[in-house]
């Protein structure tokens, strides 16, 4: 029994259209985990400039005046020009008296399509970052 050419191709076709749509798929999971990669690291350098100018702002006045809610009071303004929530606890600003040194730590979600919606994945869209600066002299 000999097997003409065009029926063998033909029962191959429909495998061909299902491999073409998994790599469809796969194509497509890849883009969206690549387009949540590039939010949370957008997030965390957008989030780390606004706590080093917060920072800035922070040690500076600290040096001005050695007065720590006061110095924490200026870097609030930093916080709202850049869209970012002031946080509500009282540990996002620290002063070291002794040096002047500033550190503020802020916390935020970055957007996601997929990371952030799978539960053991969620944690990878917590962006949370300290920054530290001296007073300029």
């Amino acid at each position: 029994m000999t097997r003409h050419p065009s029926r063998s191709l033909h029962d191959q076709a429909g495998l061909i259209g299902k491999v073409a749509v998994v790599w469809i798929v796969v194509l497509l999971v890849v883009g969206l985990l690549v387009l949540d990669t590039i939010s949370i690291v957008l997030t965390t350098f957008r989030l780390s400039s606004t706590a080093q100018g917060a920072a800035s702002t922070a040690a500076t006045t600290y040096h001005a005046g050695h007065d720590v809610p006061a110095a924490c009071a200026a870097a609030e303004p930093d916080l709202l020009n850049d869209n970012v929530d002031v946080p509500h606890n009282a540990s996002w600003c620290k002063i070291d008296p002794a040096t002047g040194q500033a550190t503020i730590t802020l916390k935020t979600t970055a957007s996601s399509l997929i990371v952030g919606r799978i539960s053991f994945t969620e944690h990878f869209t917590q962006v949370d970052v300290k920054e530290e600066a001296q007073p300029a002299l």
